[in-house]
């Protein structure tokens, strides 16, 4: 009886143990939230070499996660003012046009959430479709890497297209400036990995829910799940051998921890994925 017990407690405790380094039991949901989609004439300036003249729909998505130390927030989509324009906004002259057909406030309004409750904040990187509502989250902290911190407040933000009046009012938030990889709770729930490339300082956010397990938030590492198969990166990339460097190197953690990619702006990919307000645990 008393083997029988102490082996029963022993099978417990390393239940726990398991859980507390690889389920995150401090996640408790997340919600996939709608920010807009991109509409493009061309698709092989994102597959070099294959879809020429093809049109596209990208999709695009934030994510807002549950944690029991409070809410994070990845990634902001397409501006709400888009959502005044029926016909979306024209750009990269006339290549892309972009929407958002309800604003990122109402989404979380939805959850029952406020931009000020959202204690944390990161952004995979700057573009304008991830970063076009960040200057709503003043009251977080703020989650960077440092060549990605440099380049948006550096003296040409442009040059990297980014678009700063977008996110000039985060001059002020609290910063954590990361070099390399962070792991945001303490927990090994939530960690952000640097996979730069795209940007100079472009990050993946892996996270651990309790019951679908770790799945890795692409940002723009990939546009598509193609481009992941088949290692495709797109010719307008900040670093092009840098970005090839961050797949391999990211496809490897993937093997390695079992963590599925979550491709953000393929549409196709996105269909099975419980959208806001529903969530996924």
């Amino acid at each position: 009886m008393k083997k029988t017990l102490l082996l029963a407690l022993l099978a417990l405790n390393g239940c726990a143990m398991m859980g507390g380094s690889g389920s995150g039991p401090g996640v408790e949901r997340m919600y996939v939230i709608n920010c807009g989609e991109n509409h493009v004439k061309d698709l092989s300036r994102w597959t070099p070499g294959v879809n020429i003249g093809k049109a596209h729909v990208f999709g695009n998505h934030c994510y807002l996660i549950r944690h029991a130390s409070g809410w994070m927030l990845w990634d902001t989509g397409n501006a709400d003012a888009l959502a005044a324009r029926p016909d979306g906004l024209v750009v990269a002259n006339g290549t892309i046009t972009v929407f958002m057909r309800k604003p990122l406030v109402e989404s979380l309004k939805e959850i029952g959430v406020a931009p000020g409750e959202i204690k944390h904040f990161a952004m995979s990187h700057a573009h304008g479709d991830h970063s076009g509502n960040a200057n709503q989250f003043t009251a977080a902290t703020l989650y960077v890497q440092r060549a990605e911190y440099a380049a948006m407040f550096g003296p040409e933000p442009q040059k990297f297209g980014f678009v700063p009046s977008n996110f000039d009012k985060l001059r002020s938030n609290p910063a954590m400036i990361i070099d390399g990889d962070h792991d945001v709770f303490g927990d090994g729930s939530v960690l952000l990995k640097a996979a730069p490339g795209h940007t100079p300082g472009h990050q993946v956010l892996v996270v651990r829910l309790p019951r679908t397990g770790a799945v890795m938030l692409s940002g723009d590492m990939v546009h598509l799940q193609y481009s992941w198969n088949y290692g495709v990166v797109p010719s307008f990339n900040f670093d092009i051998p840098r970005s090839q460097r961050t797949m391999d190197e990211m496809r490897n953690y993937a093997k390695s921890t079992g963590a599925t990619l979550w491709v953000n702006h393929d549409r196709e990919q996105h269909v099975p994925i419980p959208k806001s307000p529903q969530y996924v645990e």
